[in-house]
């Protein structure tokens, strides 16, 4: 009987409850040992994870830049760059109409592409070579790509119904999952040729490698990859996953908040784009956010609390997605499409510049963003290379010198451990915690 009961005891322990939890009321008198390495307190080392290539196609010889990082559902770690512009052009002049009919042009500097990185956490740091990169480079990316400066990754699958747009044309007849979906935006002020009116927002993607993989589709109409597309942010320097298809993207045009809603997707490369709405969040006058030149501003989603790195003003806000806005008027896309324009949503200054500031030992220009699983926030300062973990509240826990120097961009979480981009140096690295 006892040892009946022994046993019974043991699987409970082992099963606890169906939360994964172990029930109290089983008093097992047994410590249950001391917690593992925490970023609060634990000595941290770093390491390489992966190493930007170049871009050497059609005669051609550029660095890829490394701008932002997010977690793919599977584990991966994927990165967004942009790619080094010819020093003879500039954003006016390096893919104009009149260089497309001939002339010289940078056309090709446009092109953002992506970086998967798989089994992050291993020794050796990932390439193409050991088989743990994959890089894809969207067949329109000039346009849907256009210099990205920031990733998120959304909802895991996305259906395709046979009504959505694109559907009827490809013959679809039942529906299609479409998985792991992200979204990316652009630091440019137009999608198409730059003497062309401003056309460019957000895009909408599934990482299926089926579906994005750099090649175009057999269709007349097909436009690479892409599932989706609305025109309404120019200089955008980053993004949020919210929920569906909804995304937040930080306007560094005119520093304000833009929330997309992407709507129905349509089929991958389609061009019907009709039923995306944007919504768009005012601050007061004089206190609008503002972008800092080719340094991303991450953006995070977390119980309902929408964190912002401020770069251009120094500073890390807070916005209650759930207080009251007000309707203040309207605005119009560059598809034609009337958008609500909306004033008084809740926010925050968490940290401001003289915090940070004294902080960091030098200017403030905070970039990566990430929320961890215990609802600290750890910010990343582009201007010296400096992490500092905070309370929800703004109370400062700990900074990290990672003696990188200035030059930090997006950071993610992948599991309990953090990466960042290294911009300057081209490089992602790791934060490793020892015991």
């Amino acid at each position: 009987m006892r040892f009946l009961l022994l046993s019974s005891l043991l699987l409970a322990l082992a099963c606890g409850d169906d939360d994964g939890t172990v029930d109290p009321d089983l008093g097992t008198g047994m410590d249950a040992g001391p917690a593992g390495p925490s970023l609060r307190d634990a000595p941290v080392t770093f390491a390489t994870v992966y190493e930007a290539t170049r871009y050497t196609q059609g005669g051609y010889d550029r660095a890829y830049l490394p701008m932002d990082v997010a977690a793919h559902p599977n584990g991966q770690l994927w990165v967004v760059q942009q790619m080094e512009r010819d020093g003879s052009f500039d954003e006016n002049t390096e893919c104009t109409q009149r260089g497309l009919s001939g002339d010289p042009d940078d056309c090709v500097s446009l092109q953002g592409t992506t970086v998967a990185i798989t089994d992050p956490a291993a020794v050796e740091p990932a390439t193409e070579a050991n088989g743990r990169v994959r890089i894809v480079m969207d067949a329109n990316a000039w346009h849907f790509m256009r210099r990205p400066a920031a990733i998120a990754f959304g909802a895991t699958e996305l259906t395709l119904d046979p009504s959505d747009p694109g559907a009827a044309e490809t013959g679809i007849t039942e529906p299609l999952v479409l998985r792991d979906t992200f979204a990316t935006c652009h630091e440019h002020w137009t999608g198409n040729p730059t003497d062309m009116p401003p056309f460019i927002g957000p895009t909408l993607w599934t990482s299926d490698p089926t579906i994005y993989d750099g090649t175009n589709g057999s269709f007349s109409w097909s436009n690479g990859s892409h599932l989706d597309m609305v025109h309404a942010t120019q200089y955008c320097m980053g993004i949020a996953y919210e929920s569906e298809n909804v995304y937040w993207t930080f306007n560094g045009q005119y520093g304000l908040i833009d929330r997309y809603d992407f709507g129905a997707p349509h089929h991958p490369g389609h061009y019907d784009h009709d039923d995306g709405t944007v919504t768009r969040y005012l601050l007061p006058v004089g206190d609008e956010m503002a972008r800092v030149e080719n340094v991303p501003s991450n953006m995070v989603i977390a119980d309902r609390q929408l964190w912002i790195a401020d770069t251009g003003n120094g500073r890390v806000l807070r916005f209650d997605l759930d207080s009251p806005a007000t309707r203040f008027g309207t605005f119009t896309s560059y598809e034609g499409y009337a958008g609500d324009t909306m004033e008084g949503m809740g926010y925050t200054p968490v940290l401001d510049r003289a915090a940070l500031e004294a902080e960091w030992g030098g200017a403030a220009e905070p970039s990566g963003l990430t929320v961890l699983a215990d609802g600290s926030v750890l910010v990343a300062n582009h201007a010296t290379g400096h992490l500092t973990l905070l309370e929800s509240d703004g109370t400062i826990v700990r900074t990290i010198d990672t003696e990188t120097g200035a030059g930090i961009g997006g950071l993610t979480t992948v599991g309990d451990t953090v990466y960042f981009v290294q911009m300057d140096q081209r490089r992602i690295v790791r934060i490793d915690l020892a015991e």
